[in-house]
């Protein structure tokens, strides 16, 4: 069994490092698991613990997904949290509208649907995860952290491929390796 996900690479801009480690400064007395900054990525689809035997047709699945797709840009833009400012659980950064990320989510979700896993029960909503939130008591900063930077455009970039991963969870966090990266055709 091993530990997969669905994703697309993030290589952050100097502006998500900048945000990142201000964010990390600011909230350094908070309960919060902070990802490494070159393990950024938008999560397609977290499929878990998986049998070893269903990567090839996971493979298939993936691959028939981006079979009509061509590379695209996504537009990294907004700093927010999950569930709520008052209940914060998740620190993120958001991305703009994407026809072509959405249209391949959900091929992926019909694709993988067949091999008999169940897609979120909650809309898409793509994202990089800063930070997971253990406990928070000065809520009061990372509301200002959010109203700085709620509206920044923080990067743009060219999206050529979609990678599976696999993911350890470690005392030190969840480290992730590459299985295999899926390119977009060339037109």
């Amino acid at each position: 069994m091993k530990r997969v996900f669905i994703a697309v690479d993030i290589v952050a801009s100097d502006k998500i490092k900048e945000v990142y480690e201000l964010a990390r400064y600011r909230m350094r007395l908070e309960k919060i698991n902070w990802l490494a900054i070159s393990n950024l990525h938008i999560t397609l689809y977290f499929l878990g613990e998986t049998d070893e035997e269903l990567m090839p047709a996971i493979a298939q699945s993936i691959e028939s997904a981006i079979i009509r797709h061509t590379e695209f840009k996504l537009i990294l833009r907004s700093f927010g949290v999950f569930k709520s400012i008052h209940d914060p659980h998740v620190i993120w950064i958001g991305c703009d509208p994407c026809a072509p990320l959405q249209k391949m989510k959900k091929e992926l979700d019909n694709n993988l649907s067949r091999l008999g896993f169940k897609p979120e029960y909650r809309e898409f909503s793509p994202h990089l995860t800063l930070g997971r939130i253990k406990e928070i008591r000065q809520v009061n900063q990372l509301a200002q952290l959010v109203a700085t930077y709620k509206d920044v455009l923080f990067q743009e970039q060219i999206i050529k491929s979609i990678v599976l991963y696999e993911s350890k969870l470690t005392s030190e966090g969840s480290e992730y390796t590459p299985i295999r990266n899926f390119l977009f055709p060339k037109i």
